[in-house]
């Protein structure tokens, strides 16, 4: 019983995302694997990527200093939370609130 109790808070800990539902935040982290003008794709520890749009109420932070898109790196590790919004095709994309960058990965860094 304690090891499926164990087994079920460890895949909570590290699930790449918390699901929630439209209009409510949205949890990913991971590493991001690309990043263009105004989005970047996260991929999870279990490979799945997110596309998550970038726009100017978005914040970017590493630690308490404030930083700009540019700053992000392909192999920063992130946490995003975001917002689930629906285009005018209605097509669902995930819209950042707020980014949080660690540590570069060990490629980035070299």
């Amino acid at each position: 019983m304690r090891m499926a109790l164990l087994a079920v808070v460890i895949g909570i800990m590290f699930a790449p995302s918390i699901a929630a539902h439209k209009g409510h935040d949205h949890k990913v982290m991971g590493t991001v694997a690309a990043i263009h003008e105004n989005h970047l794709e996260v991929k999870a520890a279990d490979g799945k990527e997110s596309a998550i749009t970038l726009n100017e109420k978005t914040t970017i932070l590493r630690d308490k200093a404030k930083l700009t898109a540019a700053d992000i790196k392909v192999g920063n590790r992130v946490v995003v939370v975001a917002t689930e919004t629906k285009d005018k095709d209605g097509k669902t994309t995930l819209v950042a609130k707020e980014v949080r960058l660690g540590g570069a990965s060990a490629s980035a860094r070299k």
